[in-house]
């Protein structure tokens, strides 16, 4: 079974409303001096939601599907 992946489907930033540091998408790792808000946040599985993609990433580049949350499909 081939699942088709959406090149068009892409992450999009999400401001935390507690911390109001862009939130890390879900299960990636980034660099300290980018200081995003994770886990550790109270805010960070609070609305609004954050996705699996980076800003700008798509369903395509990641390599699997993704759930909707932090994401937007362009045109």
């Amino acid at each position: 079974m081939c699942i088709e992946l959406n090149p068009k489907k892409e992450g999009v930033s999400v401001a935390c409303t507690v911390c109001r540091q862009t939130k890390a998408p879900v299960g990636r790792s980034a660099p300290v001096e980018l200081r995003m808000c994770d886990w550790e946040c109270a805010g960070y599985t609070q609305e609004p939601k954050v996705g699996w993609l980076w800003p700008g990433e798509s369903e395509e580049d990641f390599g699997y599907p993704v759930p909707d949350a932090g994401t937007k499909i362009y045109d």
